[in-house]
């Protein structure tokens, strides 16, 4: 048979989980690897199985592979490495960051999966909805993401970039057996994926304080995930490296 697989950027949640979804529903893949990453400042991991188990009832365990991974290190080499010039330049903007960087990181991690695994494409649950809060989830930082994986052989997309209520889409399918899951209804409590109480505190600021600025300092936000960008494709290129002499 064969091999038509891809990755998906999933945290458990609503969005990643409808990729994960509509892609299995299409049947364009004959496995699909749901990747869950983690490090120090998120709990509660293993309530992505929660979705997991969901997605393996309605269209089959065998079509599905669920991983945990740990970015920790990467997530701290692309934020703190160049910190106080970091710190120099954006100021208090930088604890905007945070999230894009972890995200950033789970990219990364993604991309080494991919290669490891000779798989070719790749999908998250980005939102437009939220690009006024994540950087990375803009359009301009989506086209960056898409040309950092397409310098490794990799096709990159959002699926569910367009769809608001991704917890009806899931009901209709008969993936969930409620139809409101979204926030507010679950409030800061989820049941199928996990914590993560720095991004908590990041994205209080970013609501409360940096969401107002985010259209009129987006330049400036662009240059910043750009700069972490290049880092990351050192990253990387290094770890391939290595790679081939070990």
């Amino acid at each position: 048979m064969e091999k038509r697989e891809a990755t998906v950027l999933f945290s458990g949640g609503s969005d990643s989980t409808l990729a994960a979804a509509m892609l299995l529903k299409e049947e364009r893949f004959n496995k699909l690897h749901l990747l869950t990453y983690h490090h120090s400042g998120m709990k509660y991991m293993e309530k992505s199985m929660v979705n997991v188990e969901r997605l393996e009832k309605k269209f089959g365990k065998e079509k599905i592979v669920h991983s945990l991974i740990d970015i920790e290190g990467t997530f701290h080499k692309l934020y703190y490495n160049n910190y106080f010039q970091d710190l120099k330049r954006y100021g208090v903007y930088l604890a905007a960051g945070t999230c894009n960087v972890c995200q950033l990181a789970m990219h990364v991690h993604t991309i080494l999966y991919n290669l490891q695994n000779n798989v070719s494409y790749a999908y998250d649950g980005y939102k437009e909805e939220k690009e006024h809060v994540y950087a990375i989830m803009s359009r301009e930082g989506r086209e960056i993401m898409k040309k950092l994986y397409e310098e490794y052989g990799i096709t990159y997309s959002s699926p569910v970039r367009s769809i608001l209520r991704t917890d009806w889409e899931l009901h209709e399918l008969g993936v969930t057996q409620r139809k409101n899951v979204k926030f507010p209804y679950e409030h800061l409590d989820y049941e199928a994926q996990h914590s993560c109480y720095q991004g908590l505190l990041t994205n209080l600021y970013i609501l409360g304080y940096h969401h107002n600025l985010f259209h009129h300092t987006k330049p400036r936000w662009i240059e910043y995930l750009k700069q972490k960008v290049a880092m990351a494709r050192n990253h990387i290129n290094d770890y391939l490296k290595a790679r081939q002499t070990s």
